[in-house]
């Protein structure tokens, strides 16, 4: 996981890692779910688990994140975003608010997989 700070390395995070399935974090150091659900995101657990997954921190408390924020929608946290690029314009996937481990394993499990039943929607 890295911590971003501003639309630049946010756009630079995503496409250095296009091959990947890519989230982006968004949460805040006095939130306790953010807190836990970072805890568990950066634990060797899932970094074993989820060879295919790489993980961007948005703060939303930084001052430099107030846009992206704002760009992502982002009205509560925390919020994972599975995103992709289609050409050059990064698309939402799926949006998972507040911690739901479970959610987060079967739509990184079908993303990676690929399944033909596995569909795309949002919370």
């Amino acid at each position: 996981m890295i911590d971003i700070v501003g639309k630049e390395q946010l756009e630079e995070f995503i496409w250095e890692n296009k091959d990947k399935v890519t989230v982006i974090y968004f949460g805040a150091e006095w939130c306790g779910p953010c807190k836990n659900l970072k805890k568990k995101l950066a634990s060797e657990e899932v970094t074993n688990k989820c060879t295919q997954l790489v993980v961007g921190h948005v703060d939303v408390d930084e001052s430099d994140n107030e846009e992206l924020s704002r760009v992502y929608k982002v009205t509560s946290i925390p919020v994972q975003l599975f995103v992709t690029l289609k050409g050059t314009e990064i698309v939402e996937l799926k949006r998972i608010i507040g911690y739901d481990w479970s959610n987060f394993e079967m739509t990184y499990d079908g993303l990676v997989n690929k399944e033909s039943t596995y569909t795309l929607e949002t919370n």
